[in-house]
């Protein structure tokens, strides 16, 4: 995986397979995670594709497995497809961003939980939440969404979360999103 060495990981791939063996998921995850490094999203799209057309197989798609699709569509700006497989991980509960947990006042509430989301995982889930609220037919939104993105203990360096979903909310989207006064790691909308 190390330098993106995509052409090598699928090889290994291949000859495992010709020698009779069956990658494990830690093999596949790792070689879609080696052509997202290496700019090969079709190629990590074929792999993503090949795991999920194995109904009968033990080997199912994971977190980590769509985590770096979504980084390598991303990165390639598929935005409509790494859209779509986002909410089919969703739909098959590989990925499910929504938590309980107590507000600042007590009180326990539904927020959307990024924290351990990459940036763009985490990006494809705010506009999803949002796009299904403008769809919403004359409900009601009762207080404010909170979007957990963590303090950045988990980010080499500095916070990526916290300034990529603001960035997101209030200047691609524009609504009025600030770091909630109580705890750095929430947004508040």
């Amino acid at each position: 995986e190390a330098a993106g060495q995509w052409q090598r990981a699928i090889g290994v791939l291949q000859l495992m397979r010709e020698d009779g063996e069956i990658p494990n998921l830690y093999c596949l995850n790792a070689a879609i995670s080696a052509c997202e490094k290496g700019g090969a999203w079709v190629e990590a799209l074929e792999l993503y594709e090949s795991i999920r057309s194995q109904r009968k197989s033990s080997i199912k798609t994971n977190f980590i497995t769509v985590n770096s699709l979504l980084i390598a569509l991303d990165k390639a700006s598929q935005v409509e497809l790494a859209e779509s497989i986002y909410q089919e991980a969703v739909r098959d509960k590989i990925i499910s961003p929504w938590v309980r947990r107590y507000d600042n006042d007590g009180t326990y509430r539904r927020m959307m939980d990024l924290h351990k989301f990459s940036a763009p995982m985490a990006k494809i889930a705010v506009r999803g939440y949002l796009e299904s609220l403008l769809n919403r037919k004359k409900k009601a939104i009762r207080g404010d969404t909170i979007f957990i993105v963590g303090k950045g203990k988990g980010s080499e360096g500095k916070p990526v979360l916290l300034p990529t979903i603001l960035q997101l909310l209030n200047e691609e989207i524009g609504v009025d999103a600030k770091v909630d006064d109580n705890n750095v790691g929430r947004i508040r909308v």
